[in-house]
C-alpha cells in the first residue's frame, strides 16, 4: 500500500522552482517514485512572486489530479507521468483539490474562491467568500481580472483563506484558516444547490464548526471528520455536529525520533528545547497533509523557514492510541527545506 505526497522547497527560504509528487510505501516509508514538476515562482510580468511545488490532490478513476499556484496536472497513477495541464484565470493559489463525477472541485485561495470545474477547465459554478457573511467588510470580485496570473503581492482577500474542499454525501466542506489563532472555520454547502443553482446566498452557507487552530486537511470517516491545526502543530476529530472529540499535539522530541545529521546538531536542539520548555513552549514542526487508514493516521510535519538541519518527515499513528509509532523521513537530494502540503491514500470507503 502506498502514499501519495505532494511537497515544495525552500533554501533559506527562498523557494525551489519545483516540486515532487511522491509515492511512498506507508509501511517502510521508502520512496517509490518521484515525479518532478517545475513551478516557476515568478509571474509573467516578472515581479509578482508565488509559491512553488505542489499542493492538493485527489485521485479519480486511475488518475492523479494535482494542483500547483494557477494549474492543475493530471498524471497517470501508475506511471506519474503528465496526461494533461489545465488552467484559467480563475486558477490562483489553488489549495484543495476534490475530484468526482461533477469534476474537478477546488479552493482558489488568493480570492477566496470555490469553484467546481468541468475535466476541460471550465467552471460549472461558483462561490466567492469575499461577496458572504464570512467576511466582516464584503468586497465584490472581480471576476473579468485574469487571477491565474496575480501573485503574492496582492494582499487583498483573507479573511477566510479557503484552503481544504471535501465532498461527502450532498454536503461540500470548505475548511478556512482564518485571520487569527483561533479564527479556523469550516462551513457547509448543499452540493445540489451549488451546482444546479449556481448562486449560493448568506442563508445557503452553514458554519460547521468555528474556533479552529489554522485548519487544513480534512477527512471524513464514518460520523467524524479529521484535520491538521498548523497553528499548534495538532490533529482533531470532530463530530458531524461540529464539537472537537480528540486532539493530539504533534512534538519535536527525542521520543519521536528527531534526525539530525550528528551529535553536534542534535545537542543544540536539546539545549534550544530545554530554553522553550523553560518558557512553557515545545519545539513542533509544521503539521500539514494527513491520510488515515483503518488502523493508522499518516500526518505530514514540514521544516520551519530556513531550518536547513532537519528534515520533513511523515508521522505515523495508532489510530486507537494516537501514539506515535513510526517516523518517515523524506531525504531528498538538492531538495531542502521540504515541505509538505498533502498527503492521500486511493481508499474508495473509509
Amino acid at each position: 500500500m502506498t502514499l501519495f505526497v505532494t511537497t515544495q522547497s525552500y533554501r533559506q527560504n527562498i523557494p525551489t522552482e519545483f516540486g515532487y509528487l511522491l509515492k511512498i510505501d506507508k509501511n517502510s516509508g521508502e520512496i517509490l517514485q518521484k515525479e518532478r514538476i517545475d513551478t516557476p515562482i515568478k509571474l509573467s510580468n516578472g515581479h509578482e512572486r508565488i509559491k512553488p511545488g505542489l499542493r492538493g490532490i485527489s485521485i479519480y478513476k486511475n488518475e492523479i489530479y494535482t494542483a500547483t499556484w494557477n494549474s492543475i496536472y493530471i498524471l497517470h497513477i501508475k506511471s506519474l507521468k503528465i496526461i494533461k495541464k489545465i488552467s484559467h484565470s480563475w486558477m490562483s493559489d489553488l489549495h484543495g483539490i476534490y475530484v468526482d463525477c461533477n469534476g474537478i472541485w477546488i479552493t482558489s485561495s488568493l480570492t477566496d474562491a470555490v469553484i467546481l470545474y468541468d475535466f476541460d477547465g471550465f467552471p460549472v459554478s461558483s462561490l466567492w467568500l469575499p461577496e458572504t457573511f464570512l467576511y466582516k467588510n464584503r468586497v465584490t470580485v472581480d471576476r473579468s481580472i485574469d487571477w491565474c496570473n496575480k501573485g503574492k503581492d496582492f494582499s487583498g482577500f483573507r479573511e477566510y483563506h479557503a484552503n481544504h474542499i471535501e465532498v461527502r454525501n450532498n454536503s461540500v466542506f470548505v475548511t478556512g484558516r482564518g485571520r487569527g489563532d483561533k479564527t479556523g472555520r469550516i462551513i457547509e454547502l448543499d452540493k445540489s444547490l451549488f451546482i444546479n443553482n449556481k448562486k449560493i446566498t448568506d442563508t445557503d452557507i452553514h458554519l460547521f464548526i468555528k474556533n479552529l487552530h489554522g485548519p487544513h486537511d480534512g477527512i471524513w470517516i464514518n460520523d467524524k471528520v479529521w484535520l491538521t491545526e498548523t497553528l499548534n502543530s495538532t490533529i482533531a476529530c470532530i463530530s458531524n455536529t461540529g464539537k472537537v472529540k480528540r486532539r493530539k499535539k504533534i512534538l519535536s522530541s527525542e521520543n519521536e525520533k528527531i534526525n539530525y545529521k550528528n551529535i553536534k546538531e542534535y545537542l543544540k536542539y536539546q539545549i534550544k528545547e530545554k530554553l522553550f520548555q523553560k518558557s512553557g513552549k515545545k519545539i513542533t514542526h509544521w503539521t500539514r497533509g494527513l491520510s488515515i487508514d483503518d488502523d493508522h493516521i499518516f500526518v505530514g510535519q514540514s521544516t520551519k523557514a530556513g531550518d536547513s538541519q532537519s528534515r520533513a518527515r511523515i508521522i505515523k499513528i495508532d489510530k486507537k492510541t494516537l501514539k506515535i509509532i513510526d517516523c518517515f523521513y523524506l531525504n531528498i537530494e538538492n531538495y531542502p527545506e521540504t515541505r509538505i502540503f498533502q498527503i492521500y491514500q486511493d481508499q474508495k470507503v473509509l
